[in-house]
């Protein structure tokens, strides 16, 4: 089941998401990112990367609510960096608060890291391994197994304290109680429901849902009494979530056998890091690994509008160091886990492949491949790479997309049959096309870059300028041209220029002067008809007793129709 829900009226073409994935396990469909489950790490960049708030973790807040509901003993396993999300005077009034929510009891998972740290240290007082990667991120253990499933037998074969916590609350409290884990971490909800050990955890909370479950319920922990945690106070295991944590309580247990030690944070150290193991560069020491910069602490489910990161290592220091030492080790467990070879294993195109993708996209030769990263990927090989498999569109590639509009653009001006300028917000012209040139009996070059008012009459552009309110169909004959035009003037909004469509209507005008000439000379030739036949009707009408003014009027509305039949 996908932890991350994907809200399709927020994603938008902007493959911020593909740019932060560091496994590319985001396929684009109809402009629209999909997670792809088999191949993501979980590590939450893309949620961080997403401008438009179009990822959300998908929440068991409800699952939570019911199980209390149902009178189930729940108790919550709280991550050791809840100080990295709640500010409280002292713990204990988070412990409070959790119970006000119907938890039966709250314990630190701390408690869990007490035995792995145990089981890493026999690890390394067996002495047959030469590198040992410690496995409590999740995050870091899909990493592998998945994409460099060869070094899977570098990673201690150790459950994380998460699971190992579930193991130890089920064992002293009963099978029948219900561990909730509440913790920063989104790779924690799939470590959860892995077979491999899906019976010591039932749900996963973030610190985001427990913050929002608190809003919700108007309980503020620091308002709330102090009460005590299940387990004691776990002393140097509260280090864990900071960066070099794994690696104190590990050497206060005082290994048998010396090692080196290091601490790695990270997805892209880790990365250079595992490059670097491929190579056998690094020998006889134990790693701490973390897929988060700056270790669990900065976990991508903690509360964004909690206290800063810096705040709370102090904070979580100064515990640890309130009491000092080890804590007295729990009854074994077993804690042994099984990594697995779940490489990824994409379909790779061979490169006559590759370079026909390419010139789709106008890359005929390697000097055009920009290698700019706006699809996201971190080359254009890579990005047709993805087109093949399957996850990526060719029309990603934005110099592509933009030169091709801009082509379009070009062959539309080009090819129209009616003249365009277009004027920026100085009047001074910058695009002339074609017909434009034929019009106004100049060439393009020579006018680019002028005042409109050195060609034409600028007053009906200034006014568009002003306004922006554009002048559809407006008739403008320029004398000294010798050309009328039927002309549109338009303002676009979005570049804040001002766009002129000058239809040439200069021969049907004459056509129509013409027209209205012969008219003209037929009404004259028909007005000295009238006065003469007037003349020779009064004579006929004084004959015969009759008034000549009828006659008058059915002659002098010919000749009106004859001059209305201009228009």
């Amino acid at each position: 089941m996908s932890q991350i829900y994907l809200k399709k009226s927020n994603c938008r073409h902007c493959y911020a998401c593909i740019k932060a994935c560091p496994v590319k396990s985001i396929k684009i469909d109809a402009g629209q990112a999909v997670i792809l489950e088999s191949d993501c790490i979980l590590c939450g960049q893309c949620l961080a990367a997403c401008p438009q708030n179009a990822k959300e973790i998908v929440s068991e807040l409800n699952k939570v609510k019911n199980m209390i509901a149902a009178g189930q003993p729940v108790i919550a396993s709280l991550a050791p960096s809840y100080n990295g999300s709640f500010t409280c005077a002292e713990p204990g009034r988070l412990v409070s608060a959790l119970k006000k929510l119907g938890f039966w009891g709250v314990a630190e998972t701390a408690e869990g890291a007490i035995s792995v740290t145990a089981a890493y240290r026999e690890i390394i007082n067996c002495g047959s391994r030469d590198v040992i990667l410690s496995s409590c991120c999740p995050t870091v253990n899909d990493y592998i197994e998945k994409y460099y499933p060869d070094l899977a037998p570098c990673l201690a074969p150790v459950e994380s304290p998460m699971i190992a916590h579930g193991q130890i609350l089920k064992t002293k409290y009963g099978s029948q109680v219900k561990v909730v884990f509440i913790g920063p971490c989104l790779a924690k909800k799939e470590e959860a429901v892995d077979i491999r050990h899906d019976s010591q955890i039932d749900a996963v909370l973030t610190f985001d849902d427990l913050d929002q479950w608190l809003r919700n319920e108007k309980i503020r922990p620091d308002e709330r009494p102090p009460e005590p945690f299940l387990n004691s106070h776990p002393q140097i295991l509260q280090l864990y979530p900071l960066t070099g944590g794994i690696l104190g309580p590990l050497q206060a247990l005082k290994p048998d056998v010396s090692c080196d030690y290091l601490s790695v944070d990270g997805l892209d150290a880790c990365r250079e890091l595992f490059e670097s193991l491929r190579k056998r560069a690094l020998h006889h020491c134990f790693i701490e690994i973390n897929a988060c910069k700056g270790g669990c602490l900065n976990g991508p489910a903690k509360v964004h509008d909690g206290p800063c990161r810096f705040a709370a290592d102090q904070s979580i220091r100064r515990s640890a160091q309130d009491k000092p030492g080890y804590p007295p080790l729990p009854d074994h467990f077993d804690l042994k886990k099984v990594f697995l070879d779940r490489r990824v294993s994409d379909l790779q195109p061979d490169e006559q492949t590759i370079r026909d993708l390419l010139r789709k996209i106008g890359k005929e030769t390697p000097d055009q491949e920009l290698n700019c990263g706006s699809c996201g990927y971190p080359s254009c090989r890579a990005k047709v790479t993805a087109v093949y498999q399957g996850k990526a569109e060719l029309s990603m590639c934005m110099p592509y997309m933009k030169q091709r509009a801009e082509s379009l653009a070009n062959y539309v001006l080009s090819e129209s049959p009616d003249a365009a300028i277009i004027i920026d917000g100085e009047q001074n012209i910058v695009e002339f096309n074609a017909a434009a040139e034929r019009l106004f009996g100049c060439r393009r070059g020579q006018i680019l870059g002028k005042g409109l008012y050195e060609l034409i009459d600028a007053a009906d552009f200034q006014r568009v300028l002003d306004d922006h309110q554009s002048i559809c169909d407006k008739k403008i004959t320029y004398e000294e041209l010798g050309i009328t035009t039927l002309q549109s003037i338009i303002y676009l909004s979005e570049v804040k220029m001002v766009m002129g469509l000058f239809k040439d209507i200069t021969r049907n005008q004459q056509q129509r002067d013409h027209t209205y000439q012969l008219k003209v000379e037929a009404v004259e030739m028909a007005q000295n008809v009238i006065n003469k036949q007037m003349v020779a009707a009064q004579q006929i009408a004084s004959l015969l007793g009759e008034t000549t003014a009828e006659t008058k009027v059915t002659l002098t509305r010919l000749k009106e129709i004859l001059i209305a039949g201009d228009d």
